[in-house]
């Protein structure tokens, strides 16, 4: 089995020479060193732990970079110790200062600027990790990760110690779990639990979320009873009494999605349960088309963009992970 706890470190005058050795270890960005600073420099160590990506960063010079990777398959938390990172998405713009911490959520692109003699550290976590810890109230895993708090402060408790773990996988010196591949899964689980139950929420975001339009309950109702059935965005505006173009414009603005992709990603949130729950010699075709996916190539797409993974790893991971018989 591979642990992937592998351990790297560069220091770089050269932008394109460190984005080549980035991609090595599955970290695709850009860097821009910027027309105002003809000098660039940078040091990275990059730790490894299973399926995560723990990483320290240093400029004496600063930087920009831009994201090629699709932050929609994790989610990225940034600790930063020294200097400012101005952060720019689809969404939102922010600047964060020593002393705080920040997360990307955005799938959209997004850029990060840092400032002379910026140091941060950054843990990046799969989705799909976390999805088997949390309870998902409206089967929305979208609509669970807002509720985390975009900014937090490190003094925090929770954010303190995740902030010291991802330390700990940077540290000097060989790799903490080089040897011990139990601990590194038990550790990587401990992470994620320590994220899922200790980082920030808001509580008037969670409110938000509650104090959906009566309209949109209903369709929402109408679309998880009906789930494996054919229907259409008129069935669901009509069962939900309102026009087609009202049900895009709520869901838009409540759900943060078309209502044909929140439909699709219930029914691949009950094929990713069926692949780790049902039937295990069921051939993943018949499940998908049970679910409305006739096209496997489009099917297996968009599970791996939801799920990080694909389909067949998700039922081999069932496996590995199944109690061994009594003998």
């Amino acid at each position: 089995m591979n642990i992937a706890v592998d351990k790297y470190a560069w220091s770089s005058c050269e932008p394109t020479e460190l984005q080549e050795k980035l991609s090595a270890a599955d970290i695709s960005v850009v860097f821009d060193q910027g027309s105002e600073n003809p000098r660039f420099h940078i040091d990275v160590t990059v730790a490894m732990i299973r399926e995560m990506a723990a990483w320290k960063i240093f400029s004496e010079t600063g930087y920009e970079i831009q994201y090629l990777f699709r932050p929609a398959d994790r989610i990225e938390l940034h600790f930063v110790e020294s200097g400012t990172f101005e952060v720019e998405t689809e969404e939102q713009e922010f600047t964060a200062t020593a002393g705080t911490a920040f997360m990307l959520l955005s799938s959209g692109p997004t850029r990060l600027k840092a400032s002379r003699s910026a140091c941060k550290i950054a843990l990046a976590i799969p989705r799909s990790l976390c999805l088997p810890l949390i309870h998902l109230e409206n089967g929305d895993p979208e609509a669970f990760f807002r509720r985390f708090d975009a900014m937090a402060d490190l003094t925090e408790k929770g954010v303190r110690t995740i902030h010291l773990m991802a330390a700990l996988l940077l540290e000097s010196g060989d790799h903490p779990f080089a040897g011990s591949p139990l601990g590194a899964s038990l550790f990587q689980e401990a992470l994620i639990t320590a994220f899922l139950q200790s980082w920030p929420t808001s509580a008037q975001k969670t409110m938000i979320q509650a104090a959906r339009p009566r309209n949109l309950k209903r369709a929402l109702d109408w679309i998880q009873a009906h789930l494996g059935e054919e229907f259409t965005v008129l069935d669901i505006a009509r069962n939900a009494g309102q026009s087609v173009r009202s049900l895009q414009l709520s869901f838009q603005q409540n759900v943060g999605m078309n209502p044909l992709n929140y439909v699709q990603r219930l029914r691949l949130q009950q094929i990713h349960h069926e692949l780790l729950h049902g039937d295990a010699d069921e051939n993943i075709s018949d499940i998908a088309a049970r679910w409305g996916f006739s096209h496997m190539g489009y099917f297996a797409a968009r599970y791996r963009a939801l799920y990080g993974v694909s389909p067949s790893s998700t039922r081999a991971s069932r496996r590995r992970l199944s109690p061994p018989s009594n003998i």
